[in-house]
């Protein structure tokens, strides 16, 4: 079993042996395809071809809700129309509604907006429960996340603390 290794040598290395080339049809067929799929991801993003749009239904209840970071890690939730507390989140709680904030907010510290403009917290009548930034436009579909999240957020639009 111990011999020699021998070593062969590479497709086409040898003397009179044809050279690997790749079919110029297939070189065509592969540049076709991928200017195809550039062509079509470009019409897609200016002409919204295949884009996930959410249709506008009539809006059940809404709610305008600012956000308080408290020191120790607590979030006091205010109405934004009466300024009384909606809710006081203690820390290491409401692990969904603090990620969703911090995506939400973190579109505002790019955009260079402050804390002025309250969210927009809305249960339309197709049962999808939204929570809406105004300031950037950006937006939560929180019904998308499952009935934990969405029970977490619904106590947030009852207009009691």
């Amino acid at each position: 079993m111990s011999g020699p290794i021998h070593f062969e040598q590479e497709p086409g290395a040898r003397a009179g042996a044809r050279g690997l080339s790749v079919p110029k049809p297939a070189l065509i067929s592969a540049a076709v395809l991928v200017v195809f799929v550039f062509a079509l991801a470009i019409s897609a993003r200016f002409f919204g071809f295949g884009a996930f749009k959410e249709t506008s239904t009539a809006v059940l209840a809404e709610r305008s809700l600012r956000f308080v970071d408290v020191p120790g890690g607590a979030i006091t939730v205010m109405d934004a129309t009466t300024n009384t507390v909606a809710a006081e989140l203690p820390p290491a709680t409401n692990n969904f509604l603090r990620g969703a904030m911090r995506a939400l907010t973190r579109e505002r510290r790019l955009a260079s907006i402050g804390p002025n403009i309250p969210f927009r917290l809305v249960r339309y009548v197709d049962g999808r429960l939204v929570l809406h930034d105004p300031a950037t436009k950006a937006s939560v579909t929180v019904t998308s996340f499952g009935q934990t999240q969405v029970e977490s957020f619904d106590r947030l639009l009852v207009h009691t603390k």
